[in-house]
């Protein structure tokens, strides 16, 4: 009988989870999602552990995340199903598995970013501020009867 070997690509997962999770269920969900690639047929390379950061756009009206990567060897075709059990999964906000090449990372690495919002940086530059002369009330009426005296 023949056996039919499956193709193993290299992928990268990154995933936002909810900013309300705790440090210990943070530990749990990533642990969760790498048994769910090794239930698929899968072996994890490489995985960072989840840390919280300021998004750059509300996900579900949430402003900050956790957000981990996942390096993993699966076989083809196993990648939408994962990706599709994950969408179901309640404390994930947003996933996003990319194939790769082997020792190519698409992801940014998250090294110590802090988790504060942007800030702007740049002022605007204030127009010349030169004092306005003060004009007398007989002036004013003067050039307003001009004007009229115009029309």
């Amino acid at each position: 009988m023949l056996e039919i070997e499956q193709k193993i690509e290299n992928y990268e997962l990154g995933f936002h989870l909810l900013p309300e999770l705790e440090e210990g269920e943070i530990a749990e969900k990533t642990r969760e999602i790498e048994g769910l690639i090794a239930k698929l047929g899968g072996a994890v390379t490489n995985s960072q552990q989840p840390k919280k950061q300021h998004l750059s756009y509300p996900i579900d009206h949430k402003k900050y995340s956790y957000f981990g990567v996942i390096n993993f060897k699966l076989p083809c075709g196993e990648a939408d199903q994962l990706r599709d059990t994950l969408k179901l999964d309640e404390k994930v906000l947003r996933t996003l598995v990319l194939k790769v090449k082997e020792n190519q990372k698409i992801l940014r690495v998250l090294k110590d970013q802090s988790s504060k919002p942007r800030i702007r940086t740049h002022t605007p530059a204030k127009p010349d501020s030169k004092p306005k002369e003060e004009i007398k009330p007989e002036v004013m009426e003067k050039q307003i009867e001009e004007v009229i005296g115009n029309i």
